[in-house]
């Protein structure tokens, strides 16, 4: 038999592990060719190894194969042949009389038995700082240790796989019976703990007591159940409210009303003297003049003057008190009557000051351009992760319309894969415009408007018919401010609102206008100037595409 040098020896196998660990029958014959490229010069070795293993014996052992059967991470090709391997690595030598070989082996057992028993109780008690995250809030004490384990490997691959089922492959859910990554990904969006019915009942065996279901009378809870249901029926209304609220912090974990503290409070040991000073409102022990008692003051002051010619100078001068007056100062009439500050507003066109009736800041932790939507939407900002979601599917399920309309299925997957992000969002996350503005508009089926001092735009639905009447159409504003951040703005009624993109209008078929008689915000000429005039673009349907 020849032997080969050291470095073509480690060359054939690391083939073969590649080999055997191709995870479809492309991949798997794709290597299949390479192992014979550095075996051509071992003929015999490769039509052994190709003959006598590969062909008869390959379903049994590449994972291509092996990978379409739930196994729970068991692949041994010969459990009888490990178990023996275990025991000769014990006894050592074949020296020995059969009563020291019986006590060897039933060491080996009970050693065993009481790893596995250690492994559950790990699994039970054991708390691991990486596992605290929400999304396995309802498998921590309950599932394997070994199981969580697995689903971790699996959470680190979202980023990479997203909810692609192609890329993500769906390994783990076949063999293993665990979510994949593709899974975890839309438990992460909605935001959801994994639930406890997505693990595979072996995983839940954490005991070697006798399964509950032969036991039923001991471990129902019908008895408790029947007595809660005749409580509830006795209760009054307010009662059956209260009680309610509890069973359904028992049934859905995920919906307590109990949530950790904002800051850690420290609550050991007294405040050093030298890092905290007590300011001298603290300390004293007498009351706060009430508002009334300094505007009697002033009134005195002042005679019968009108309250707005107050001189806040002389109400602090007769106030009692001076230092509390420094303490708590309270705002002059004069400030009070003038007008609200907008924030944001000189991030604005000037044109549209005078239309603006509010506008509110939103969370900046880089998803404040979802979160604006979301507000404006009457779902509540932190339902951010949500419109994220939605625009996922809707970018996958019109993947034909947008891949014509953004110039490629390249460009859209790069849209989708950008939208998708779990917390904090980075750059490359942010809201794009007008990409997203199309997106929303169409998924939502509401009118999008833009407002920035670059440029102002208003996003049209692509597909589904805008109301006939002005008064039904559903519009929302945000702006981008700061370079940075989105915000939702609030205009008054009759307000104007920026021309739809030119790119839009490629794509709208002329003979299917909704006249919608829309308010829009037009420059004039080359002045800079907002002209409010009624357009008759409508909302078009997309049907170029």
């Amino acid at each position: 038999m020849a032997v080969f040098p050291k470095k073509k020896q480690v060359q054939i196998m690391e083939a073969w592990e590649a080999l055997i660990y191709s995870y479809d029958e492309a991949q798997y014959y794709m290597k299949l060719a390479i192992f014979e490229g550095i075996c051509s010069n071992c003929s015999i070795f490769y039509d052994y190894v190709h003959e006598q293993w590969l062909i008869p014996h390959k379903e049994r052992f590449v994972e291509a194969w092996t990978n379409r059967v739930m196994h729970f991470g068991n692949t041994t090709t010969q459990r009888v042949e490990s178990a023996h391997w275990s025991l000769k690595r014990i006894l050592q030598d074949s020296i020995g009389d059969i009563c020291s070989v019986w006590e060897t082996i039933n060491s080996m057992i009970v050693l065993q038995h009481n790893e596995i028993i250690a492994s559950f109780e790990k699994s039970i008690i054991q708390k691991v700082h990486r596992y605290s995250n929400r999304l396995y809030a309802n498998l921590r004490g309950v599932v394997s240790k070994n199981a969580i384990d697995h689903i971790a490997a699996e959470y680190d691959r979202v980023k990479y796989v997203g909810i692609d089922q192609t890329e993500c492959r769906c390994t783990i859910r076949t063999t293993h019976g665990l979510p994949c990554a593709c899974e975890i990904a839309r438990y992460s969006m909605i935001p959801r703990s994994i639930p406890l019915d997505a693990i595979h009942g072996w995983w839940s065996k954490v005991t070697f007591h006798v399964d509950a279901s032969s036991q039923p009378s001991e471990l129902s809870v019908k008895h408790e159940i029947d007595v809660i249901v005749k409580k509830f029926e006795e209760l009054d209304v307010p009662g059956k409210i209260s009680l309610k609220g509890k069973l359904r912090e028992i049934a859905y974990p995920s919906t307590t009303s109990m949530f950790p503290p904002v800051a850690k409070v420290k609550t050991k040991g007294a405040p050093k003297k030298g890092k905290s000073k007590v300011s001298k409102r603290d300390k004293s022990t007498k009351r706060d003049s009430s508002w009334w008692e300094y505007v009697d003051a002033s009134v005195r002051c002042s005679g019968t003057n009108a309250c707005s010619t107050i001189d806040i100078s002389k109400v602090e001068k007769l106030a009692p008190r001076p230092s509390v007056q420094k303490l708590t100062p309270r705002p002059s009439i004069s400030k009070v009557q003038q007008p609200r500050v907008l924030l944001f507003k000189d991030w604005l066109p000037f044109e549209i000051h005078k239309f603006i009736d509010d506008i509110i800041d939103v969370g900046d932790d880089g998803n404040c351009g979802y979160r604006a939507v979301a507000a404006l939407l009457g779902m509540g900002e932190n339902c951010w992760a949500f419109i994220r979601q939605q625009c996922v599917i809707e970018l996958q399920e019109f993947m034909s319309h947008y891949k014509i309309l953004f110039g490629g299925e390249n460009y859209v997957r790069q849209l989708i894969h950008n939208v998708y992000v779990e917390q904090v969002a980075s750059k490359d996350n942010w809201m794009t415009l007008p990409e997203m503005g199309y997106v929303i508009a169409s998924k939502f089926n509401v009118v999008v408007v833009a407002l920035s001092l670059n440029q102002s735009q208003t996003y049209f639905p692509l597909r589904s018919p805008p109301p006939t009447s002005m008064s039904d159409h559903r519009v929302i504003v945000i702006a981008f401010v700061n370079n940075c951040h989105f915000v939702q703005v609030y205009l008054k009624s009759y307000s104007p609102i920026p021309p739809a993109s030119n790119l839009w209008k490629n794509y709208c078929n002329d003979q299917q206008v909704i006249c919608g008689n829309i308010i829009a915000m037009k420059k004039h000429d080359n002045e800079n100037l907002f002209t409010r005039i009624a357009c008759n673009i409508g909302c078009r349907y997309f049907q170029k595409l």
